[in-house]
């Protein structure tokens, strides 16, 4: 497990840029140990060569041209971590708030490292509700993966249950990371307003 990746990840979430506290830096640890323990980590994909027909409208058809296929992807950490963050909100709600992140954290860094099954030819993961889309979205990608086999369910909302779980699509033969320069929210952005990127908060441009 890469742990300075997943401090910088949830100390993104959190909102802290510089200057980490001794008393954050052990929230922060204790944070990330608690979220590995309650994590479940369950994932599945489906490939496709064909687009289906919502992912030719903009702005998944830019981000999988060039792709020869894709896989739809959808994960969950399962539910032990969102009670027990529910359960600390009464009763420490700093510690609550830093599980939080952290599971967020773990589960961007699990899921990454699970996508390695789809071959190293491929690109980031891109979800509904990224660069414009919108994460109603995510009804597709449930019909096609049915992952309520994992524990997932679809909300009315268009967000999922458990809270800590994600679908998305990553295209295939074409290699593409995370970038700056080809993020579709670029404009808007206020990591880079700050000179720093969402993915790393760790480096700057």
């Amino acid at each position: 497990m890469n742990s300075s990746e997943l401090r910088r990840t949830a100390l993104s979430y959190l909102g802290c840029r510089k200057d980490v506290t001794p008393q954050m830096t052990a929230l922060l640890e204790e944070g990330l140990s608690e979220a590995q323990r309650l994590s479940r980590f369950r994932a599945v994909a489906k490939t496709f060569e064909k687009p289906l027909p919502f992912l030719r409208q903009e702005p998944y058809a830019a981000f999988l041209a060039g792709c020869t296929g894709y896989a739809l992807v959808a994960m969950t950490l399962g539910a032990e971590g969102e009670r027990r963050v529910r359960a600390l909100m009464t009763l420490d709600p700093a510690r609550a708030v830093v599980l939080d992140a952290c599971l967020s954290a773990y589960i961007e860094y699990e899921g990454d490292r699970w996508e390695s099954c789809l071959g190293e030819n491929r690109t980031y993961r891109f979800c509904p509700g990224y660069g414009g889309s919108d994460v109603s979205d995510n009804r597709y990608l449930f019909a096609a993966l049915e992952p309520s086999r994992i524990g997932m369910q679809l909300l009315p909302s268009g967000m999922m249950a458990p809270q800590k779980s994600m679908v998305g699509i990553v295209g295939l033969g074409k290699k593409a990371v995370k970038s700056c320069a080809d993020c579709m929210a670029a404009a808007g952005c206020i990591y880079r307003k700050e000179g720093r990127r969402c993915y790393d908060s760790g480096k700057s441009f």
